[in-house]
């Protein structure tokens, strides 16, 4: 009885462990985040031993259950550990953001008819989804295995508007960010507030100092939707300085007509992504918004610990930017290498 008491034990403490670590009854989370990027590397080491170059690797992606439960807990509070946004409110200013997770094709009806999606965390409480049930939706070949032989050149990915409103299967998963900026500051005597009008996004962090991407990868490929505007890309990785961020920015042709009706897509573009792929060797030095004068690169050896997104182009107006999924990835003249 006594080694069934300690061996029962045993066994329950490794359980409580392991719920903790994949962040317990809920999903999402950093650490189920972090082991689902270790199982990743995993894979690719054992699958790509004799490559020199290594076959894409998801950070962040929509389509997966638990990513996109970090992204419905925009709205809970950075306690809860999903994404987080922020805009100039927080100075005075009168810029606003919102954000907003599209999981397939009635959540894009709804909020091209300008309504809410509904809340994939209300969709959980009911018990009307689970993650198998979420990823077995959107379910496609795996871009990690690394088992693939052939290269493939940058290309987009194009899905018809019709296709991408009715079918969920070609339907891809999304998070839209959009909003206002507003460059105007109050005539208060007192206020220190010198400049505003920005929005800004910031995903969820890896833990144990970061994704470690271990000297394999020398790019990140966004794959987005924008409206044109210049929006920069924050890489939060871990450093000898906390408060450095390495930046860079994304310019992608506009995928909507601003004179069209807000409800309607332009009809040249429909439901295309655009694949933007940023080299670390672009990237610069930044810290409090200023760019550093000694700049050092951002070498392939990077441990990244979050991304974020901000617009401060001082433009007032509205903007709209869509993020389906963010790959550490091997980029060279003839394209994104070993994508499947």
């Amino acid at each position: 009885p006594v080694l069934h008491h300690i061996t029962h034990t045993h066994t329950h403490y490794k359980a409580m462990i392991f719920k903790f670590l994949r962040g317990g009854v809920n999903a999402g989370g950093k650490y189920r985040r972090w082991i689902k990027f270790q199982q990743s590397m995993s894979k690719t080491r054992w699958f790509e031993l004799d490559r020199e170059k290594n076959g894409p690797i998801s950070l962040y992606d929509f389509a997966n259950f638990n990513d996109a439960v970090d992204a419905a807990l925009v709205d809970e509070g950075p306690k809860k550990g999903g994404w987080r946004i922020s805009d100039d409110s927080t100075i005075g200013g009168y810029s606003r953001g919102k954000f907003q997770l599209i999981r397939n094709p009635q959540d894009y009806q709804q909020v091209m008819q300008g309504k809410e999606a509904e809340s994939l965390l209300d969709v959980l409480e009911r018990g009307e989804i689970n993650e198998k049930d979420y990823n077995d939706i959107y379910k496609r070949d795996d871009d990690e295995d690394g088992n693939d032989d052939g290269e493939s050149v940058e290309e987009e990915i194009t899905v018809s508007d019709h296709q991408h409103q009715t079918d969920e299967k070609t339907f891809i998963p999304f998070v839209r960010w959009s909003g206002t900026i507003d460059t105007r500051i109050d005539d208060d005597e007192n206020s220190k507030v010198q400049r505003s009008g920005f929005c800004a996004i910031r995903s969820p962090e890896f833990p144990f100092g970061g994704a470690d991407l271990g000297g394999r990868y020398n790019a990140l490929e966004i794959l987005c939707r924008s409206d044109g505007r210049p929006y920069s890309l924050n890489l939060k990785v871990d450093t000898f300085i906390p408060e450095d961020i390495f930046q860079t920015f994304i310019n992608v042709p506009p995928t909507y007509d601003k004179k069209d009706d807000a409800g309607t897509i332009c009809p040249e573009t429909g439901g295309k992504f655009d694949r933007v792929i940023l080299l670390f060797q672009h990237f610069i030095v930044t810290s409090g918004g200023r760019m550093r004068a000694t700049q050092r690169e951002l070498d392939n050896s990077v441990r990244i610990q979050s991304i974020g997104l901000t617009l401060m182009d001082g433009v007032d107006g509205d903007f709209q930017f869509d993020l389906a999924r963010i790959r550490a990835v091997n980029y060279d003249e003839r394209g994104v290498i070993y994508n499947n």
